[in-house]
């Protein structure tokens, strides 16, 4: 999976490098670092590839390649670029009020905005978890071999050590996994999530991070890739191998649950009398006991689920990656589809107050009304 993952990092570079070009400023000789670069102007930003958009008040945000962050003031009819301090992709975005916001992505990267996002600060990157973690996991294996023999399974001491070794050659390689999914529960209290385990907390406002990744039961490294704040007030993350990790304690303890699959869970949405799961090939699974129980549910479309969530009035609209946009009841049990697709979609949202929605994808950014009458 490393090996992937440094693909896909020297594509992206490549493909920032040319954009750099494009923009007619020189681009650095030697070794780059894109987390040194701000994002190259494009007035073609509406159309390049978004991996996020989010309702700020009536200000949309909308975060993609090559750290480009745009805004609008519209409903997205036009959109306007930020200034953003580094060039690699940008995977997600969260504002807590119409001023203080953050965005995290690729590298490690967390960025943060307290003018409703038209101005970007770095909190935090990747050298800084790579480090975190390689102490995290020496720490961890230290503790079970001071255990008694026989006390901890040959298995787990393997997988220790294997994720000791992983660190140790991620401090060495420089930043590179990129962090996919955020939420803060109240002004300061926030978590990050993201590939290889990694799991972050912040308790002022994200001008500290602590890595906390080991607290999960998730010795083997499993991707985390979104978390949510159920109305309980429990936290849970959707990861791979069809795995939700959940916290009743504003994440100090983690209960490992399966929900019957093996693939990708890609996110989550709030039903009115439970949990609804979403992610690969159209998964779907709903829980109505705190998350502890899920039973699977016919879908709607053979495609992967990116992306969920609540309208006003309880249902529940879904979008796939192919571009999709899908509407069902409260309970997630019928759906109704409200767009075809024709382009990959990566995110969405819904206008306040209006039948608006807005998608980003591999296109850019669109918008589309839907008939959200009842049906």
């Amino acid at each position: 999976m490393e090996k992937q993952t440094r693909r896909a990092v020297l594509g992206t570079m490549g493909a920032a490098l040319a954009g750099w070009a494009a923009t007619g400023r020189c681009v650095p000789a030697g070794p780059v670092d894109l987390l040194g670069l701000p994002a190259p102007a494009t007035a073609r930003g509406a159309r390049r590839r978004l991996l996020s958009v989010v309702s700020v008040g009536t200000r949309l945000v909308a975060v993609g390649d090559f750290g480009l962050i745009l805004s609008s003031d519209d409903g997205g009819a036009r959109w306007e670029q930020q200034p953003s301090p580094v060039a690699v992709m940008l995977t997600a975005a969260w504002f807590n009020d119409t001023l203080h916001g953050w965005a995290v992505g690729h590298d490690g990267i967390i960025l943060a905005t307290e003018d409703g996002g038209r101005h970007w600060q770095r909190q935090l990157d990747g050298r800084s978890i790579n480090q975190q973690m390689l102490e995290a996991a020496n720490a961890q294996l230290e503790r079970a071999r001071t255990k008694p023999p026989g006390k901890v399974p040959q298995e787990l001491l393997d997988n220790l050590e294997d994720r000791v070794a992983d660190a140790e050659a991620a401090v060495q390689a420089g930043p590179s996994r990129p962090l996919l999914g955020l939420r803060f529960v109240d002004a300061h209290t926030g978590f990050v999530v993201g590939s290889y385990g990694q799991l972050l907390h912040t308790t002022d406002a994200g001008r500290t991070w602590k890595y906390i990744g080991d607290r999960l039961n998730n010795d083997t490294g499993l991707h985390l890739n979104q978390i949510t704040l159920a109305p309980s007030g429990a936290l849970y993350i959707a990861a791979e191998g069809g795995t939700v990790f959940r916290s009743d304690d504003q994440g100090q303890h983690w209960t490992r649950i399966r929900v019957g699959y093996n693939g990708q869970l890609y996110g989550f949405v709030a039903l009115n009398d439970g949990l609804l799961a979403y992610g690969f090939n159209g998964h779907l699974f709903r829980s109505d006991a705190q998350g502890q129980r899920w039973t699977a549910l016919p879908s709607p479309t053979g495609k992967s689920l990116v992306q969920g969530m609540r309208l006003p009035d309880g249902r529940v609209l879904l979008a796939s990656q192919s571009g999709e946009l899908l509407l069902g009841d409260a309970r997630a049990e019928t759906f109704r589809r409200q767009a075809s697709g024709n382009a990959e979609l990566s995110g969405m949202t819904v206008m306040p107050g209006s039948n608006h929605v807005v998608t980003v994808g591999a296109l850019g950014a669109r918008a589309t009304t839907l008939n959200l009458s009842p049906t």
